[in-house]
């Protein structure tokens, strides 16, 4: 699709005029933009020639394969930039733009549709072209229109973060995977804005005669949104790192809490089992399997073995809660801590703390640290 637009003085907006009147708008006063999306290489080649731009140039706008960079010629400045752009998938992928800015033209290139050059196109938002007096101010606003798609994706990425860490803490299954795409998402993103942020930056120091003042310091504002950008998907990164250690380090005192407790119903059954072994061989004589009452008396034995040991696992804090006593100890380690692991946990850690106090209490009550009370001055 080719389509030619014209801004004839300064207080006229961009209009669009038919692409045949291009070699007209070469000597007409104002600047015009040419914009070329999924265009055949010949044409593309053939348009550019009309305005002044040499083939090998022409050539490497057709390769969708470069990275951000800028270029300055004699006549214009070289501009490849990356856009986002929404997938089959529903996720993102990343748009080639490249873009030859004059004093008096700005030709774009690009095969996929791009939201801020669809915006610019639209009639109801041609009176915010009024006030782009030359192609440079143009390229930076579609920069900035292209910028201001970030935000909502950033803004969006913080939201989603607090919610996997939430699951992280459930342990929930599916974190794994929204964590996985989240970096995907994440890391594209930011191999997108890191290269163009020093485009920009290079475009708001150069001395070019197509890059004015208001258009360099307009690339400065847009370079300055991009260093936010990336230090704020810097900071997502390491979010989802830590959601993701925060996952591993659930699942795993999940695993090792189901662990413990097999283990503790085994040790309280084998020597049960031990017990209805001995007394289930077959000899003739076996102790008490003469009397009415031996039965009774080998369950009442076990259920006093695995009452003992429930006992003994209990005061080891193998399982069970804190005792009452223990309780206010536990305040002050964090509503979170308390609510996400198990309540054993917290009580040993209090214990621990209270051992510590009561340590400290007795070095400081008198005696000299040997078991000796201390002399009065």
């Amino acid at each position: 699709m080719q389509r030619l637009y014209h801004k004839r003085d300064a207080d006229s907006p961009l209009a669009e005029v038919p692409v045949p009147d291009l070699g007209h708008l070469v000597s007409e006063p104002g600047y015009f933009w040419l914009d070329l999306l999924g265009e055949d290489p010949d044409d593309i080649i053939a348009l550019g020639k009309i305005v002044g731009i040499d083939r090998a140039s022409l050539a490497e706008a057709i390769d969708v394969s470069l990275l951000p960079r800028t270029e300055e010629h004699e006549r214009f400045v070289y501009v490849v930039l990356n856009g986002l752009t929404p997938s089959a998938d529903n996720r993102l992928k990343t748009t080639e733009i490249d873009l030859f800015v004059g004093k008096t033209f700005l030709v774009t290139i690009h095969r996929d549709s791009l939201p801020a050059v669809e915006w610019l196109q639209s009639p109801e938002n041609a009176a915010s072209t009024t006030n782009l007096d030359s192609p440079a101010q143009l390229t930076a606003f579609i920069a900035q229109l292209g910028t201001r798609r970030y935000l909502p994706l950033t803004q969006a990425l913080d939201d989603r973060i607090e919610v996997l860490e939430e699951m992280a803490m459930a342990s929930d299954p599916r974190t794994l995977s929204e964590v996985h795409a989240l970096r995907r998402d994440v890391g594209l993103i930011r191999r997108t804005l890191a290269p163009q942020r020093d485009v920009f930056n290079e475009l708001a120091e150069s001395i070019h005669p197509a890059i004015d003042p208001v258009a360099a310091r307009a690339f400065d504002r847009v370079f300055d949104h991009h260093l936010k950008l990336v230090d704020s998907l810097d900071n997502a990164r390491a979010l989802l790192s830590s959601v993701l250690e925060t996952h591993r380090g659930a699942v795993a005192d999940q695993t090792n809490e189901i662990i413990r407790v097999l283990t503790v119903f085994s040790a309280i059954l084998l020597p049960m089992s031990v017990v209805a072994g001995m007394w289930g061989m077959n000899f003739i004589e076996v102790p008490l399997a003469d009397e009415t009452w031996g039965f009774w008396a080998l369950v009442g034995l076990m259920l006093v073995m695995g009452l003992g040991l429930w006992l003994y696992f209990g005061r080891r804090r193998f399982v069970g809660g804190p005792r009452l006593k223990d309780l206010p100890r536990s305040v002050g380690l964090g509503l979170i801590q308390i609510g996400s692991f198990p309540i054993k946990v917290v009580s040993t850690g209090a214990r621990q703390v209270g051992k510590i106090v009561t340590d400290v209490a007795m070095g400081d009550s008198g005696d000299g640290g040997d078991g000796q009370p201390r002399r009065p001055d």
